[in-house]
């Protein structure tokens, strides 16, 4: 089977202002979409005492905030892991005091100095990689509380794009496990654990230099043209 040249296929449902869209289009990129994971409410008529709420995604901030059974007290302080869960807790309306990289190493470490021995909740997915609150251990007390469900799609297609990028472990395995690359085929992933749930697979994908979509198309740039490798800037 032929892939399909200069396209890129990205297991994420974009944004109608997707930079990831924007920046591939301008350079003559066909852009495919698709979340491998199908997402659900887990309702919740409590919500833990705590001096922090951290976010791990934007939609862990849109499940809990927007399922709220009564308002948060007016001194919890929101956590974000990165600029783009920020945002959307911005866009709700709530002031978001601290925001980390999007890298887990460096934002536990961070997010420690500001919080340590403090009550955080982690409104986080049934099957989520719990990727800061394993790194920040015993510094400060942990609560749980799922907010949404996150399976497995069961159908979709075969890509024949040039370039598969992966935002999550959760993609890379549902997607690998069922479909084998095609000969010239590359991968992307958006941090280290997909890259690591790629080689699972004994495929070595491009890691993008951040956890962002300008930096995901820069990744796609470089694995399919010259020009790519050295890409114009995004900011």
């Amino acid at each position: 089977m032929k892939l399909q040249c200069r396209s890129a296929y990205i297991s994420r449902d974009l944004q109608v202002q997707s930079a990831f869209r924007q920046i591939l289009e301008a350079h003559g990129v066909v852009v495919e979409e698709q979340s491998l994971i199908h997402f659900e409410p887990v309702l919740f008529t409590e919500v833990p005492d705590a001096e922090w709420v951290f976010f791990y995604s934007s939609r862990a901030v849109r499940f809990f905030l927007g399922n709220l059974p009564y308002p948060l007290p007016v001194q919890v302080r929101l956590a974000c892991i990165g600029p783009s869960t920020a945002q959307v807790a911005a866009s709700l309306g709530y002031e978001v005091a601290f925001t980390g990289t999007g890298e887990p190493d460096a934002v536990a470490e961070a997010f420690v100095k500001v919080a340590s021995g403090q009550r955080v909740l982690f409104p986080r997915a049934r099957y989520s990689r719990q990727s800061v609150q394993n790194r920040l251990g015993s510094a400060l007390k942990s609560i749980d509380l799922i907010v949404y469900d996150n399976q497995p799609a069961s159908d979709f297609p075969l890509r024949r794009s040039e370039v598969l990028v992966f935002t999550s472990p959760l993609n890379a395995k549902t997607y690998l496990s069922r479909y084998k690359t095609l000969p010239g085929q590359e991968l992307v992933a958006i941090g280290a654990p997909t890259a690591s749930a790629c080689r699972g697979f004994g495929k070595e994908p491009v890691l993008a230099s951040a956890p962002n979509e300008r930096a995901l198309a820069q990744a796609v740039l470089s694995c399919l043209t010259d020009e790519g490798k050295h890409p114009p800037s995004t900011k």
